[in-house]
């Protein structure tokens, strides 16, 4: 199948689509905006790319791990699922929307590794992990493992749900630099006991951006009976991905991130012998199995989830594998020659990332998150450069993303700035 057939039949248009809703909006096809197979895909790496996004032409955006960002081809399958929508509501809820979700799943189960069927849509992984926290009936004494490289909306969440339930969560601390990604696995073993309940573990962690050895976590916590959850923010698009193959109970994972994705597109998979879990939203399906409960949660806009499967045609002509190496590789030399520039080091060793890469900033910085939006809103301000700022272990890290939009020139002079700034910082080089 071509480029142009994938993601035609991704978007869900054809000749039976158009006798069911009537002639569609005019507007390009998404499979008009790119074109070639994924030997070809490296012709629009770099600047060519950025004619298939929408982002500002006067910024450096070196941040695409924070929310991604929506491809023109996605945001017009995104707004063609909705004027079909509109045309009709009851005819495409009750007799479109079951088998389109269905077919998104297919895409999305095999782009990820894992069974359609054990497959659900929610709005972002931060829902699927309460989802799953859900399903703990937590009692007093309960604890929930986790490390101190957690995401904050997870740990919130997990504070809302001991307090709520008297239970516990444990925090395992890694600090930063991370010289070996192995001593994760050591470090959570000392930390399940016989009241823990769940382990939830980072893939790629979106503070320090460090990938974690999730399927040797997996081993050891089968071994010692306690459920994981993994929480794969960043993962899907980001790195070669096969849930099942990992061996954790539960997984979730964005759409929006790495895979460029609509906004509001994420997953929940679960185990084959996981206990199971219910939607946030329990509807009409109840007590139907795990796929028709999550697919029917209420009238809410699905248009997001329903691209999804444009957004893997996408990324496998753009290169797939080959072009998330190509972004490891880019990240690295940028986040190497920042540090040379600041006269600091990475966060972990390189084998430890992906196509984002986190490095240390020199003493200066305020490491509260006061002290990271001013960096991050002087870079933007002076220099025109959208990048990441984040803390931990009782520093300030700068985190670099790269994606196909991303060159070599967009990180030139990026260590001389940060450097601007956390002077700035420390009161020094004027106002």
């Amino acid at each position: 199948m071509s480029c142009r057939d994938d993601a035609s039949a991704a978007s869900g248009a054809g000749a039976a689509d158009d006798a069911v809703f009537g002639e569609p909006p005019r507007r390009a096809d998404p499979g008009e905006v790119w074109r070639g197979e994924p030997a070809t895909g490296a012709a629009l790496w770099g600047a060519p790319a950025r004619a298939l996004f929408t982002l500002d032409a006067d910024t450096r955006y070196l941040n695409h791990g924070a929310y991604g960002a929506t491809p023109r081809a996605i945001q017009a399958g995104q707004a063609d699922w909705r004027a079909r929508m509109e045309r009709n509501p009851a005819r495409f809820f009750m007799r479109e929307l079951p088998g389109a979700l269905r077919q998104a799943a297919d895409a999305v189960a095999d782009f990820v590794g894992t069974d359609p069927e054990r497959l659900g849509f929610v709005v972002n992984a931060t829902e699927g992990v309460a989802t799953v926290v859900r399903g703990l009936a937590l009692e007093p004494g309960d604890e929930i493992v986790v490390t101190d490289h957690q995401y904050n909306a997870v740990r919130q969440l997990l504070a809302f749900a001991a307090a709520a339930t008297g239970a516990r969560v444990v925090t395992v601390p890694l600090g930063m630099p991370i010289a070996d990604p192995a001593v994760v696995t050591d470090a959570i073993g000392e930390a399940i006991g016989a009241r823990t309940r769940l382990v939830i573990v980072d893939h790629v962690a979106s503070g320090s951006a460090v990938t974690f050895p999730v399927a040797a976590v997996a081993a050891l916590c089968r071994a010692r009976a306690v459920p994981l959850l993994v929480d794969g923010a960043h993962a899907p698009g980001l790195l070669d991905l096969d849930v099942d193959a990992i061996g954790a109970d539960y997984y979730v994972g964005n759409g929006h991130k790495w895979l460029c994705g609509a906004k509001s597109a994420a997953f929940v998979a679960v185990g084959r012998s996981a206990a199971p879990v219910h939607p946030l939203a329990i509807s009409h399906a109840y007590g139907q199995g795990f796929a028709p409960e999550f697919d029917k949660q209420g009238t809410r806009d699905m248009s997001a989830v329903l691209t999804l499967p444009l957004a893997v045609a996408l990324h496998r002509s753009l290169g797939g594998p080959a072009l998330r190496d190509r972004n490891r590789d880019l990240a690295l030399a940028a986040a190497e020659d920042a540090a040379a520039a600041l006269g600091t080091g990475l966060g972990a060793v390189p084998s430890a990332f992906q196509s984002m890469v986190t490095v240390s900033l020199p003493a200066g910085a305020e490491p509260t998150r006061e002290g990271v939006a001013r960096l991050g809103a002087h870079l933007y301000d002076a220099h025109g450069i959208e990048a990441a700022f984040t803390t931990l272990a009782g520093a300030v890290w700068l985190r670099i993303s790269a994606q196909v939009y991303n060159e070599a020139a967009d990180y030139r002079g990026l260590g001389a700035a940060v450097a601007e700034a956390v002077a700035l910082e420390r009161g020094e080089g004027g106002a």
